[in-house]
């Protein structure tokens, strides 16, 4: 994983690989477990080698091209492992955590000429604390001691909307809403990113367990062909509403409903984000593009095919369903698919299938971007024009690491922590070196 976070940014990034590579393990060590496969896992897992997604890499948490079961974050015991856990290696007595609390916007202070030193351009601002409010909805302050920072980490729709609450983002579209600008920085809330999921969803002709993504087909470990993942789980699904029937509108029918989908790595489809009032409580609008790019539309249409070689292998015939009224062994069997179906000659006909990419396309909650690095946050991911203030989260990406960002984004908590630590200690040996010399 530590070579996908690398290229991330680039050689500009300057990334010290052996803090990253500590960090992923301690992450690793923590939260990543190895699952149970079976069921549906188990027979996704054979149907993608059968559709030469190959070789089988067994269990292994790095990126690499073929068949593999990745990491979970449920323990032995069925618990989910979070980001919360990490808590637990803090040191008590310097950490408060406010529970219900909602950060409505960045407390910016000026800072005087004589002070500003550093980064070019100097940052004329410094963020000095933040606004939250709790479940009464009571206005509350937390401000930073001397050498502190406020460190950004609400995700790629809350970190940049937070960042625009505050003034720091275009000036002119913050000047029509009415926010003062403390920071004009254009590209916050640009460059956002979501990579497009499709699949088919099936319901299986036997019981199934249900399943979280264990199992990956990686055709391609540098991001040129779309990622294969699969689930299982419970779906709700609208009644047959018929006059004195069983059914009422308020009774769904349960189903258990299998599903193999393509993921488009990247994405190179670029969206924005940007606020609809200055109301903090009131959600951002974004638009991501979805397969605007050519690119994107081609790696689905290579996916889904690969979904399609995927289900034609032996290994998923025992989820087909009879079909027609003929007795039980003259029936043909079929998938019972919930949703759309992929076109019959999804072979060859580019343009039927490139419309199903277009019409079924959804979200895997892999958004990111809006912060990126290089033009809204600099390699230590501290914010341009703003003094003590970073962004640590995936609104820094400009692409999603690995098949899921979870670990990268963990790792980077991790990483800029100890490299704050550093920053600091440092501090204090050239403070210590500078009064020995003014001594002598």
């Amino acid at each position: 994983m530590s070579a996908v976070f690398a290229k991330l940014g680039g050689e500009a990034m300057n990334w010290d690989m052996k803090l990253v590579n500590s960090s992923y393990e301690w992450v690793e060590r923590e939260l990543a477990f190895q699952p149970v496969v079976r069921g549906w896992q188990a027979a996704v897992r054979a149907g993608l080698l059968e559709a030469n997604v190959t070789p089988w890499n067994g269990f292994t948490m790095d990126h690499v091209s073929g068949t593999k079961v990745g990491a979970t974050t449920f323990d032995s015991s069925g618990r989910r492992r979070s980001a919360a856990d990490l808590l637990a290696f803090a040191r008590p007595g310097r950490l408060r955590v406010a529970i219900r609390a909602t950060v409505t916007r960045i407390i910016m202070s000026p800072i005087e000429p004589v002070a500003r030193r550093g980064r070019s351009p100097q940052p004329a601002v410094a963020a000095s604390g933040v606004v939250y409010q709790d479940r009464l909805l009571q206005q509350h302050h937390a401000l930073l001691r001397p050498g502190g920072e406020v460190i950004l980490s609400a995700g790629s729709l809350g970190s940049p909307q937070l960042l625009l609450l505050s003034g720091i983002g275009p000036a002119n579209d913050l000047t029509s809403l009415g926010i003062p600008v403390f920071a004009d920085v254009p590209d916050v809330g640009k460059h956002m990113f979501d990579n497009p999921r499709n699949g088919i969803s099936i319901i299986p002709s036997i019981p199934i367990d249900h399943s979280l993504i264990q199992v990956v087909g990686i055709p391609s470990a540098n991001g040129n062909e779309s990622y294969l993942e699969a689930a299982s789980y419970i779906v709700p699904l609208a009644p047959i509403l018929r006059r004195g029937g069983p059914f009422s509108p308020s009774s769904p029918l349960y189903v258990t409903v299998v599903t193999i989908m393509e993921k488009v790595p990247g994405p190179l489809s670029e969206g924005s984000l940007w606020l609809t009032s200055s109301n903090p409580l009131e959600s951002p609008a974004v638009r991501f593009n979805y397969l605007s790019r050519r690119e994107d539309l081609a790696r689905c249409m290579t996916g889904m095919r690969r979904v399609a070689k995927v289900l034609e292998s032996t290994t998923m015939d025992v989820f087909r369903s009879a079909m027609g009224s003929l007795s039980q062994d003259s029936r043909r069997r079929e998938f019972r698919i919930v949703g759309a179906a992929l076109p019959v000659d999804w072979r060859t006909n580019d343009t039927a299938l490139g419309d199903f990419c277009q019409q079924t396309v959804a979200t895997l909650w892999h958004y990111h971007g809006g912060c990126v690095a290089g033009s809204v946050v600099d390699r230590d991911f501290r914010v341009f024009r703003v003094r003590a203030l970073r962004v640590v989260d995936g609104s820094t990406f400009r692409e999603t690491p690995g098949t899921n960002p979870q670990a990268t984004i963990m790792m980077m908590g991790r990483y800029i922590g100890q490299k704050m630590i550093d920053e600091r200690h440092s501090r204090r040996q050239v403070r210590t070196s500078t009064d020995s010399s003014s001594n002598a």
